[in-house]
């Protein structure tokens, strides 16, 4: 798979877990968008290592949604159990994927809090796929 095609099955896997938008790239390192629909699915740039006819790509993502109460608040509380919980659906279809290989089916994950305008409530995974050289 190339570049693209990565960026691609990120996406699809990560709207069929539940998100409704998808930023990758530049659009991720940007403040959230809140014009586009809640939960986002933020892909950001990923480095790769290239051995033995494979790719394996290091990926970190954030599943985050739109977040207007105060820290610790129950409604901020269930942000975190909603994107606990795509986060685990996402992780089960990149596991069940034939496209890539999720490394060793691990998945590190951490809740994220909104502070100030620029980053929303959710959860911060890191995780590694591997697939075939294209060339």
């Amino acid at each position: 798979m190339t570049h693209s095609d990565i960026i691609d099955y990120l996406e699809t896997q990560a709207l069929a877990a539940g998100a409704a938008s998808f930023w990758h790239g530049k659009q991720a390192q940007a403040d959230i968008n809140y014009n586009a629909p809640f939960p986002q699915a933020l892909l950001f740039l990923m480095p790769s290592k290239l051995k033995q006819g494979n790719v394996t790509v290091q990926c970190a993502m954030c599943f985050i949604s739109n977040d207007q109460h105060e820290n610790g608040s129950a409604e901020s509380i269930a942000i975190v159990d909603a994107m606990d919980k795509l986060t685990q659906q996402f992780h089960v279809l990149l596991a069940e994927g034939e496209a890539m290989e999720l490394v060793d089916e691990v998945m590190e994950r951490a809740p994220v809090h909104r502070k100030g305008s620029s980053i929303g409530t959710g959860y911060y995974v890191t995780f590694s796929l591997q697939t075939k050289m294209v060339c």
